[in-house]
């Protein structure tokens, strides 16, 4: 009965550290959509050594499941599901509530995660965009333009901001 209390108290970890992780990704959404770069670094270390710490947690319960399965004597697949099969009455629905939290708090996790991949990807080709077209304007000689008439300075294939050109 130790091992299974010992997977029960992991989930719980395991459940705190989905909802921290939620809070962190929307924090990252408001620095992407505020271009507040320096939080966003900030912001993306502490992300992943958060899901670094979920995946140890994961391989901890897993161990842990496996097992509490084992002293229950559970055969064949040892699973989560199986083992609050085996859980006496009282906690069973307990175990089963953890277990419902823990998954759709990953999934929501995982899709503001998404959400936010969608973001900066959609940002960055953005960029690259504007980038083109200000390079595609900028590397424009003004002789091809304009002409030759008039000219006093050559222009350069290079791109300019200012041009101090008559």
């Amino acid at each position: 009965m130790a091992h299974i209390r010992q997977v029960y108290d992991t989930l719980h970890k395991i459940d705190a550290a989905l909802v921290q992780l939620r809070a962190l990704v929307l924090q990252e959404r408001q620095d992407i959509v505020g271009l507040n770069l320096a939080a966003l670094a900030e912001r993306r270390v502490e992300i992943e050594t958060l899901l670094v710490r979920i995946g140890e947690l994961n391989t901890r319960v897993t161990g842990q499941i496996k097992t509490a399965c084992d002293d229950s004597g559970l055969t064949g697949e040892r699973t989560l599901s199986q083992l609050i099969k085996a859980v006496p009455k009282p906690d069973r629905d307990m175990y089963a509530n953890l277990q419902k939290t823990v998954r759709a708090g990953s999934v929501a996790a995982e899709n503001e995660l998404i959400v936010n991949k969608a973001l900066l990807k959609d940002s960055l080709e953005f960029t690259a965009y504007s980038l083109q077209m200000f390079t595609g304007i900028l590397r424009t000689s003004s002789s091809s333009t304009y002409g030759y008439q008039g000219r006093f300075v050559e222009s350069t294939d290079q791109p300019r901001i200012i041009c101090k050109e008559i």
